[in-house]
């Protein structure tokens, strides 16, 4: 107890006092001793009994009212002015509450879903996804809490709560490992299995397996999941039959524009950065955001506890790290902190496969070569070629967690990544006219990807918690092309080619976006089954391309804009088996001055038995608009390897967003303990796309020109409506037994799009289409810190078999180079060949001391097959007339080794 002497300078002598968790009796003898107050009672009526009491100034009988304040003890005071104190008469108790936090002793990370439980009060509650907790509200007083969680030690320990106040305590457990007989448990869990549908989840471990490529690639892990397939040889993704444009890739809540490297060959994120993938399919819900697709969410990793410091992988295309810390400040405040990095090893060491892929990229096209000044017609052959690739890539991610107070934490990260790619090609080609002659071209492609986010998250109260985040984002990308055509003098040696790449004839292509917002969100928990989320989410966009090529000479336009976006979701329990979500977006696009709605709607059943076994449904529908575009202009180098240059805009006045109108079903059955069986199917109605108007730009040119530069003042002078459909379904099975996880899934799908002034306005097949698709995987514990894998995947029906560019310039000239057997104007007719490849894969992990070494080896497409990516023509009365086809790589064997302290 603090307090001050009487202030002479009133009539009525005041006090201050701070008391906190002291015993009424050391309190009424301090208040005596201070006031000289008469005061009179029972030492049993003030046992037990604690104070909680702040004020400043106040007088004798304030002073004492705040003493006896919640301790069920009151005052009368008598006709001498002497007090005397008595049992309360009021019935209602004081109540207070506790809040905390549940983290893990050893990484600090918080755990989500644990028990917590006020034993003498006959409460208790479950952590939430930051393991956070509240219960309210209880009785004053002190109190025995008890703290359980799967895998880690009980943790018992006392708060004292005061009355109309609240206590805080941070819990941390101990792991311990559980050896115990197999545990049945007949009911529902916590976590609905329902909630799992219409999405799919690659962990940290998928993450880090070497891919095809060579070296691990998160885009890749993420292509391998039910609904999700890869345009290979690209590293980019579609997701149930929707267009890359259509999705977005978000790094913590950030948007990545560009997520893959080397031309969209590999993955641009580090896999020694990230916790997870998880990829949202049709249906999506309202925070995932406005797109048409799909949302494709990364998140940092900062919850290892097996690299408590370092972390190093080597492979034959890169060299990763990973370096971490944590920190406790006063055993209360606790922070994590992370840093990882990627860069490519092409400089020490070219991988022969990536470098027999970039040489196949650059093949020479003969129609496209007769396309550019002083192009050669009529080739016959090729009598040798030499090339110069060089490829170059790297990636920094950084992380940090700081827990401000129990219930504040804040949490920042980063990304920066760039690549620079290139190559230079010379050719010496056989004429009819016997004259040898040398094709020379150079091509630079060039990209930076930036991303930054902070975000604070607060447990406002006992139901309701908050966050609030700030995000930015740059993308810049520039590609230039440059084409020679020169007679060869006897005895010139054929050696890589030299020139500047910005004098003409060149086609090129850059590209830049920058945006940033914030986005604030709030979930209150109304009641034990009403669920409340909504948030307001600003964003400002800035979007630049231009581009130069043959057919379309120059053009180039420049767009910003504001979009206030905001959500609002509400989710209930309708008894024990049905969850509905219904909830809707809605969008305010400056430049339209139109505000868009987007309502969604989700249903799920879950029952634990039945015949079948466990089972779990979802149901959804719902409108999807999209106010970011991202298209592509197809390449037009006859050797180029990158085959388009993709640019973003937002939205501007003179077009309407696109929309979609999503429905889709899932079902998960659980037969028996090991296996799972799931079906999803999907149904996705475009009524509105927006393309590259190519008919219009080929055919009829508009915009104003300087400097030889066509720059449009709005989109919808180089941008067109069409419309899609797609919809298709997959079956899915997995067993998982105690050293063996095996899976099969098949898959079919039809994707058609209508594009503007093309294909004689019929409907085709999609670019990305993959009707027919089968995959297995096989996992098995061969012993302690062994395991080998299994991978194969079979693809047929893919449409659009010949170049991009034969389809989106050569069908829209007069030029008559192709064979009349390739009907141009029928890209669903010209296929490719089935795909087909199987992958088998070692890794051992030992651990000495406090190193653990960790060794991969895969050996990717094992029958050593050459799976054809699109095939080149050559000219029409030429030989040999069928289509000459660029291959993948055949077998190839990839080692990495990695070291964790």
């Amino acid at each position: 107890m603090q307090a001050q002497s009487p202030d002479s300078t009133r009539s009525v002598a005041t006090y201050t006092i701070a008391l906190r968790d002291v015993p009424l009796k050391t309190a009424l003898q301090r208040f005596v001793g201070r006031t000289n107050a008469d005061l009179a009672y029972s030492t049993d009526l003030v046992e037990g009994r604690s104070v909680y009491c702040r004020l400043q100034r106040a007088p004798v009988e304030t002073l004492l009212s705040c003493i006896l304040d919640g301790t069920g003890v009151d005052y009368l005071r008598t006709a001498s002015g002497s007090y005397l104190l008595v049992e309360s008469r009021r019935t209602a108790p004081p109540v207070g509450r506790v809040a905390g936090r549940v983290v893990d002793a050893a990484t600090g990370e918080p755990l989500p879903n644990a028990n917590v439980l006020l034993a003498d009060a006959g409460t208790g509650t479950a952590t939430n996804q930051a393991g956070r907790f509240t219960v309210a509200p209880i009785i004053a007083g002190k109190h025995r809490l008890v703290v359980t969680y799967v895998g880690y030690r009980t943790a018992v320990d006392s708060v004292r709560v005061p009355p109309d106040g609240r206590d805080t305590i941070r819990v941390s457990l101990s792991r311990r490992v559980l050896d115990t007989e197999p545990i049945v448990v007949d009911g529902l869990q916590r976590r609905l299995p329902s909630a799992r549908l219409g999405k799919s989840t690659a962990d940290a471990s998928g993450l880090r397996r070497l891919s095809s490529a060579g070296t691990p690639d998160v885009i890749r892990a993420a292509g391998q999941r039910v609904g999700v397939s890869l345009n290979r040889p690209l590293a980019e993704l579609n997701i149930q039959g929707g267009d890359g444009g259509e999705q977005v890739t978000l790094l913590d809540g950030t948007p990545v524009r560009e997520p893959v490297s080397l031309g969209g060959l590999l993955g641009a994120f580090s896999p020694q950065a990230l916790n997870r993938t998880t990829v949202h399919k049709t249906g999506f819900g309202v925070a995932q955001g406005s797109y048409t697709a799909g949302v494709l969410e990364a998140t940092h990793d900062l919850s290892r506890s097996s690299t408590a410091y370092a972390a190093a992988t080597l492979d034959p295309v890169s060299a990763n790290g990973r370096a971490e810390a944590s920190w406790n400040e006063s055993g209360t405040r606790t922070g994590r902190a992370m840093v990882a990095a990627r860069r490519s090893l092409w400089d020490i060491y070219r991988t022969p496969s990536l470098r027999r892929l970039l040489n196949s990229r650059t093949a020479l096209d003969p129609i496209l070569t007769a396309t550019w000044p002083g192009g050669t017609n009529g080739l016959q052959s090729s009598s040798s070629q030499v090339q110069a690739p060089h490829a170059q890539f790297s990636d920094l991610h950084a992380a940090v967690r700081q827990e401000l107070t129990p219930f504040q934490e804040l949490y920042v990260s980063g990304h920066h990544g760039s690549t620079r790619l290139s190559t230079d090609v010379a050719t010496t080609l056989s004429t009819p006219e016997g004259q040898d002659r040398r094709l020379l071209s150079r091509e630079r492609y060039d990209w930076t990807n930036t991303a930054l986010q902070g975000r604070y998250e607060w447990v406002v109260g006992s139901r309701v918690t908050g966050s609030a985040q700030l995000w930015g984002s740059r993308h810049d990308a520039e590609s230039l092309y440059g084409f020679r055509d020169s007679t060869v003098q006897e005895g010139d040696a054929l050696t890589p080619p030299s020139f500047d790449l910005r004098a003409r004839p060149r086609s090129g292509e850059g590209n830049e976006i920058e945006e940033w917002g914030l986005r604030i969100e709030a979930d209150a928990s109304l009641t034990p089954n009403v669920r409340l989320r909504a948030a307001l989410e600003p964003r400002h966009h800035r979007g630049a391309f231009r581009t130069r090529n043959q057919f379309l000479g120059a053009i180039a336009h420049e767009t910003s804009a504001w979009q206030m976006g905001s959500y609002l979701e509400a989710e209930t329990s309708l008894g024990l088996r049905w969850t509905a979500t219904a909830g809707t977006r809605l969008t305010y696009v400056a430049p339209r001055r139109i505000v868009y709605a987007e309502p969604r709607l989700s249903l799920r059943y879950d029952r634990a038995s039945t015949p079948l076994g466990g089972v779990a449904v979802r149901l959804v529908g719902g409108l999807y608009r999209q106010y970011m575009m991202q298209s592509e202009i197809s390449g037009t180098g006859p050797t180029s390897v990158v085959p388009s240059v993709q640019f973003w805009l937002p939205i501007d006045r003179s077009l309407a967003p696109p929309r979609a109108l999503h429905t889709a079903g899932s079902v998960l059955l659980t037969p028996s303990d090991p296996w799972t069986a799931r079906l999803e199917l999907y149904h996705k109605w475009q009524p509105r796309t927006l393309h590259i108007d190519y008919a219009g730009l080929v055919h009829s040119p508009t915009g104003s020109t300087s400097g030889g530069v066509r720059r449009f003042g709005d989109q919808s002078a180089f941008m067109a409506a069409g419309r899609g459909r797609a919809y298709g379904g997959a079956v899915h099975v997995q067993r998982q037994g105690e050293r063996v996880l095996a899976s099969a899934s098949a898959e079919w799908s039809r994707v058609t799009r209508r594009y503007p002034g093309r294909f004689g306005g019929r409907s085709v097949p999609a670019p990305w289409s993959q009707p027919v698709r089968l995959t297995t995987d096989l996992d098995a514990s061969l012993a302690e810190g062994l395991e080998a894998h299994a991978h194969w995947q079979g693809t047929w029906e893919r449409p659009w078999a010949l170049r991009r560019a034969y389809y989106d310039y050569l069908a829209l000239t007069d030029r008559r180079d192709a064979p009349a057997s390739y009907d141009l104007d029928r890209p669903g007719d010209q296929r490719l060949a089935p795909y087909s490849r199987l992958d088998l894969g070692l890794s051992a992990k030992t651990t000495i001391q406090a190193l653990t070494v960790e060794a991969q080896a895969t050996l990717v497409n094992v029958f050593n097959r050459h799976n054809t990516f699109d095939w080149s023509l050559n000219p029409a009365g030429s030989r040999p007339t069928s289509p000459v086809r660029r291959t993948l790589p055949g077998r190839r064997l990839f080692v990495s080794l990695g070291l964790q302290y």
